[in-house]
This record gives C-alpha cells, sequence and structure tokens, in this order.
C-alpha cells in the first residue's frame, strides 16, 4: 500500500514521536511510506525507506492545497493524520477527491479545557473538528478516554472508532544499556521524582514540587529531577525554591528513562492527559510511576500496583500518599501488558484499522442503489437522461432499477449491466423500497427529468416521508438530481418539505429552484453521455447538417402545426447558413410530422425504424455528429445534440420553456428562438451567434459533465458521513 503520514513534524512531542515509530515500522512492512509535515523538519529520525515531503506553504488554504496536489501527484491508499490541525488539513485536503485515499485522523488528546484559557484559534478547531471529523473514515484515539470524547462530544460513530495504542515502548525496544530496574524504591534513601513533561498549565508539575515538600516534612529525601522545558518552567523553579525542595532540570532527553538516577518515581501530576506515554516509558524501564485517578487516559498506561499507583485525587497530599505506596508495587510483572504498547502491536494495530478503513470503503461503494427510470416508452430523450443518471449511481454500489411495465425495447436505452438488478412489479419495489429505507442504509435516488407538482404526486411523496426520517436518522442517503419541475401549483410545498429530508437536492434549472426553494442547480443528466472532449473539440471536421426537431401537437398539449411560410424561413436560414436540412424524429410519436416537414422541406427524414430506443439512439447522434445546429422544441434533441458537439438552439415557447432553461441551466445561454421564427433577421443573428460561439458552448458541454462528476462525488460523501 502506498500510505501518507500527516503530522506537524517528527520530532518535538508524543504525536511527532508515534508518527516517526508507525512510518518506519510501516516501511519495514513492505509499504510505500511518506511523511507530509505541516512544519518544519530539523532531522528525520525515520529510517532511509520512509519518503518526507515537508509543506513550504504558509497559511491553511495553501497547505490544504499543497496536500491536495500531492495526492493528485501518486495515488494514495491511505493518509493516517496525528493531531487535531493536521487532522482538519487531511479532511479538507481529500474532500470531494474522487477516488480519493481513506483518511483516518487520530486525536492524541483530551481536548476538554478545564480552566484553562481558549484561544479564539483554538475554538474554532474544535468548532470544524465537530463536523469534520465524522466525515473521517477512520477516526483513532490514543485511549478509551480520548475515545469516549469523541463519541460524546465529537458526535463520531462507534463503528468508525477504534483505540490504537502508542508504541510508547520504542524506547526501550531501543535501549542497549542495562535492563529494566528491578530493585524496589527505598524511603530511607534519597527518592528522585521524575517529571518527563512539558512544562505547561495542563501539567501541574509545581503540584509535585508540593507533594515532595510534604515528602520531606514527614522525613523522605524528595528530590525533584525535571527532563523537560516549557513556557512554565519558571514556575516550577519558583515553587522548589519556596518549598525549599531540591531540583534539577538536565532538560529534555528522548530516553529520559535511561538517564534517570536510581531510586526514582516518575510523577505525572496532569489533570488531563490522552495517555501518558511517560508512564509506559517509565515502567518498561522498570520505574514505578504515580498519576492521577481522574486525568481520563492514564488509566491506558498504567497498571495499579503492577506499573505504579494512581492518586486519589490531584492534591498534593493525594500525590505524596500515592508515593509512599509505590514499594509495593511488582514492576518485573509488566512484561505482558507491555506488549501492547510495543512497536509491532501499534503498527499492527494501525495497519488492521488501514485494512478496516479500506473495506468499509468497498462496502459503501457497494451499498445497494435504488433509483427509479421510467420514462415514455417511445422517448429516447428519457431514457438518456436515465443512462447517465444511472452510469453516476454505479459507482456508488449495485443498483436496483425500478422499470415497471417498460419493454426490452426500452430497457436497451438504459445501458442496464450485469450487476443490476431490475424490477418490473411494483409490489416488489415497494417492499424494496421499504426494506431498505427501514434498515437506513444505501441510497434512494428518487426519478430524474421532468416532473409536475399536482395533487397526486404530493400525496406519493407525503406517503414516503416516513420512511425517508427513518432513512435518515438511521444514516441513509436519499436524494434527488437534475429535476425540472414544469409549472407552479401550491402542492409544490408540501413536496419541497419532503425534500428537505434528502442530503442532496438538485434541479437543473434556476427556476425551478426558485420555485421550489431549496437545493442547487446542477445539469440535465443526459450532459454526462456522448462524444468525448477532443471530438466535441473538433473544428475541423465536417457538419453539413441543419437538424430539425419539431414536437407533434397532441389532445391534451396541442401545438400549432408548422405551416408553409414557417417551412419557408427554415429553408431560408439554412441556405443562408450553406447547410442542409434534416428532420429528425426524437419521439415516435413525432414521426408523421417528421415526414410531412422533410417532405416539404425536400430533405430526410430520420424516424423510428423500430421500437428499440438504443438504435434509435445511434441514429440520432450519428445525425447530430454531422450536425452544425440542431433546432429543436424538444429538451432532449438540443442536448443530445450538443453531447454530440452541434450548437443547440431551442425553439421557445415562452419565458418558461423547459429546453431554453434547461441549457441555462447547463452554462449554454443566448441559444433560443421563438417558435414560430417570426422575425427571420433576429432569428438569424441569433444562429450567427450561437454558431460563431460553438467553442465556448462546447466547454459548457465539457464543464456541465465535471459538475455532474462533482454530484457524485457529493453523493458519495454523504455516504460515507
Amino acid at each position: 500500500m502506498r500510505i501518507a503520514l500527516l503530522t506537524t513534524s517528527l520530532t518535538g512531542g508524543g504525536a511527532e514521536f508515534v508518527a516517526a515509530v508507525w512510518a518506519d515500522w510501516l516501511a519495514g512492512q513492505g509499504h510505500d511510506v511518506r511523511v507530509i509535515t505541516t512544519g518544519p523538519v530539523a532531522d528525520a529520525p525515520t529510517g532511509p525507506g520512509v519518503r518526507i515531503r515537508q509543506l513550504r506553504a504558509g497559511g491553511t488554504a495553501r497547505r490544504v492545497r499543497a496536500v491536495r496536489a500531492e495526492l493528485r501527484r501518486e495515488r494514495i491508499d491511505a493518509v493516517v493524520a496525528l493531531q487535531s490541525y493536521p487532522n482538519l488539513v487531511a479532511l479538507a485536503a481529500t474532500a470531494g477527491l474522487r477516488g480519493g485515499p481513506v483518511v483516518l485522523v487520530s486525536e492524541r488528546n483530551i481536548t476538554t479545557r478545564e480552566g484553562e484559557p481558549r484561544s479564539i484559534a483554538d475554538t474554532v478547531k474544535r468548532v470544524v473538528a465537530r463536523r469534520a471529523y465524522r466525515r473521517a473514515d477512520t477516526v483513532i484515539a490514543i485511549s478509551h478516554a480520548v475515545a469516549a470524547e469523541l463519541v460524546g462530544a465529537y458526535g463520531v460513530r462507534a463503528e468508525r472508532l477504534v483505540v490504537v495504542p502508542n508504541p510508547a515502548a520504542r524506547r526501550a525496544e531501543l535501549r542497549t544499556g542495562a535492563g529494566p530496574r528491578t530493585a524496589a524504591v527505598r524511603f530511607d534513601e534519597p527518592v528522585h521524582l521524575l517529571l518527563p513533561m512539558r512544562l505547561v498549565a495542563q501539567k501541574r508539575a509545581p503540584m509535585a514540587a508540593e507533594a515532595a515538600a510534604l515528602l520531606r516534612r514527614d522525613g523522605v529525601d524528595a528530590r525533584l529531577v525535571c527532563f523537560g522545558r516549557g513556557p512554565l518552567a519558571d514556575d516550577l523553579v519558583a515553587a522548589a525554591e519556596r518549598l525549599d525542595v531540591p531540583l534539577t532540570v538536565p532538560g529534555w532527553t528522548a530516553d529520559w528513562v535511561a538517564s534517570a538516577p536510581p531510586n526514582a518515581v516518575t510523577v505525572l501530576p496532569s489533570y488531563r492527559e490522552g495517555f501518558g506515554n511517560v508512564l509506559v516509558e517509565s515502567a518498561m524501564g522498570g520505574i514505578p510511576s504515580v498519576a492521577v485517578s481522574s486525568a481520563y487516559g492514564v488509566a491506558d498506561a498504567l497498571v495499579p500496583s503492577i506499573t505504579g499507583q494512581l492518586a486519589f485525587t490531584g492534591d498534593a497530599e493525594d500525590l505524596a500518599a500515592a508515593i509512599r505506596t509505590v514499594d509495593r508495587v511488582a514492576p518485573e510483572r509488566t512484561a505482558a501488558w507491555a506488549r501492547r504498547f510495543s512497536s509491532d502491536r501499534s503498527g499492527e494495530m494501525l495497519l488492521g484499522a488501514i485494512d478496516r478503513a479500506r473495506e468499509s470503503r468497498r462496502k459503501e461503494r457497494d451499498m445497494t442503489v435504488l433509483a427509479s427510470a421510467v420514462g415514455q416508452y417511445d422517448n429516447v430523450g428519457d431514457t438518456v437522461l436515465r443512462r447517465g443518471y444511472l452510469d453516476h449511481l454505479r459507482t456508488l454500489g449495485p443498483l436496483t432499477v425500478y422499470v415497471g411495465d417498460k419493454t426490452d425495447d426500452y430497457l436497451s436505452g438504459l445501458g442496464l449491466q450485469s450487476g443490476d438488478r431490475p424490477v418490473r412489479d411494483p409490489r416488489t419495489w415497494r417492499r424494496t423500497v421499504s426494506r431498505h429505507l427501514l434498515a437506513g442504509r444505501g441510497v434512494y435516488a428518487f426519478d430524474t427529468g421532468e416532473t409536475e407538482v399536482r395533487r397526486p404526486f404530493a400525496l406519493r411523496y407525503l406517503r414516503l416521508a416516513p420512511l425517508l426520517l427513518v432513512h435518515r436518522l438511521r444514516g441513509g442517503t436519499a436524494v434527488l438530481t437534475g429535476v425540472g419541475v414544469r409549472e407552479p401549483q401550491a402542492w409544490r410545498h408540501p413536496i419541497s418539505a419532503v425534500l428537505r429530508l434528502c442530503r442532496v437536492v438538485t434541479w437543473r434549472d434556476a427556476p425551478s429552484r426558485r420555485l421550489m426553494g431549496l437545493g442547487a442547480v446542477t445539469p440535465d443528466w443526459a450532459f454526462a453521455l456522448g462524444a468525448d472532449a477532443e471530438v466535441l473539440r473538433d473544428a475541423e471536421a465536417p457538419r453539413p447538417l441543419l437538424a430539425l426537431s419539431v414536437r407533434q401537437g397532441l389532445s391534451h398539449a396541442a401545438r400549432e402545426r408548422p405551416d408553409d411560410a414557417w417551412v419557408a424561413r427554415v429553408r431560408a436560414l439554412a441556405d443562408d447558413l450553406g447547410l442542409q436540412p434534416v428532420v429528425v424524429a426524437q419521439i415516435e410519436r413525432d414521426g408523421d410530422l417528421a415526414r410531412d416537414l422533410a417532405a416539404r422541406l425536400d430533405c430526410e427524414a430520420v424516424t423510428w425504424l423500430d421500437d428499440d430506443h438504443a438504435r434509435q439512439e445511434a441514429r440520432l447522434r450519428e445525425t447530430y455528429r454531422r450536425s452544425a445546429l440542431v433546432l429543436s422544441d424538444r429538451l432532449h434533441a438540443v442536448v443530445i445534440a450538443a453531447t454530440e458537439g452541434a450548437v443547440p438552439v431551442a425553439l421557445s415557447t415562452g419565458a418558461m420553456d423547459k429546453t431554453t432553461r434547461t441549457l441555462a441551466g447547463a452554462g449554454i445561454e443566448r441559444t433560443s428562438v421563438p417558435r414560430d421564427l417570426g422575425d427571420p433577421e433576429a432569428v438569424r443573428a441569433v444562429l450567427a451567434d450561437a454558431l460563431a460561439r460553438r467553442a465556448q458552448i462546447v466547454e459548457a458541454v465539457i464543464a456541465a459533465r465535471g459538475r455532474l462528476a462533482e454530484l457524485t462525488d457529493r453523493i458519495a460523501q454523504e455516504v460515507r458521513r
């Protein structure tokens, strides 16, 4: 595996030490390991198998971009971040990164600040973390106390949380000197109270001085030895002087256990510890330790009466009382317990967490997606847009698709694959939907395309609302994307209320978004298909045709049949542009009108030869690939044509014309003329302008595909939340 560890540095603290040990261990197991640091690297305590990349960029935004660029430069399987700031950088850098690595964030401390002032920056960081940590594939806690805080304060789901012990025994593994001490502490000799810690408020080092003073008052020659430095060093010195307690400050050394004087006890007066590395290091060296029982994570790092003692409270009296009992501990019994903190055991558990995260990601990708794909039986546009939709949904997991009573000819246009499960029986579909929504698993994808907001549709949404609520509360994902609203009706309000239970809602045009009052605008799913970018950008390919697709009027949707004057205007436009007309039937029922117009224009008609959607779509696309321009009041005639490189021009029927507004939703504007072509000069100007902007329109089509890919990534992120 290719694994990246993101940390502030490789020296200077417990987390940095752990990062270096993990990096070496993973490299030793044959993995390709690199460490990315957000701060300077004074030296590199890692082996030759680890690559180190220091981010030179200053500022959080630049660091996020730099990490993202690093992850894009070479495929990474997993990112492991250590500490709050690197955690947030890792999550921001991988947000929306298609096919990106699994992300494991690692919290190293208790973040509760009892009595300590909190900076604005730290407050903001915690607020962001409470939302961001839930997006991680796995959250690693240094101890069970930290794990409890991550669940209680950060809302991390228990199934995404693991406790990986620190490799705190690493320094003992590398030590070549004498073995661990075995002699019990004697109180009739000088007792050295060791303070291996950073001198900050959390550690409460002066309390150790007070405990030493109490021991000295009782006749114990207690002396302080501080292996540490920090901003409150002067406070410790002042306390020792005030209490007349001998103090030696050798300063920080990596292997402080080897430098410790004889007859020693490690004292950790902290009121808050995520873990307590020094307690394990002390036990490995045969030195008993004392910590505060209420200091959270120390319970993972100290075994009372075996490796040390827990003071009842953090008061000096209780610390002194605990120190007096360390002569009863049995350090020789620590070997089995200490193996939990070995480099091998810690590394194995980290690797197990990475493997578990990758397997969970795979299962999420394999999570069932429920989608409806029922359109008009003779409308190629309905199968094209749904095929684009299903192709993207399929990247999330296996598809279960409701197709109702549609024939195999209709299904040919959906492009269903061997792993897809089509459902025809409506009762089976309703049972399947109910079962999955109540279980809170998988993705429920509403049908896409044009919809109505009338009473029957609203009642259908309202019946589904309780299931959607349970689905969301149990972690499921429901989405409605790429939908257009036909006309404003009062029933849109209850429908909009139900859609607020979806994690993602998008509309294919801005007017629909305004009517419904929620969600965003993304292109129609039919833009996902068609010729690739290289073909679209080819300006030299011959395009001699002007394709024409006109809607046949129906009893419930009357359309005036084009008269001879209209036909003459089309012929004149084609002649002016030097193009040959061709009439296409996007829908089978338009066939009679297409043949009539072709006869009157003296040109070819591309009509349905059979009911197979796939074959008719292939014929249409071949025509559009040879067309410079397409004039149509059929929405998907212009959309499919645009995806084959033709310039789409809508024959508009008014301000709410769905063809015009859907093109605008994909960034294609100023390509609309009145359906009656009543002002030939104005129409000619629009067509000439649109043809001159072909390169711009092509880029809008390519950008629309990118937006749809981003939408799919967003849905995938919601699934992983």
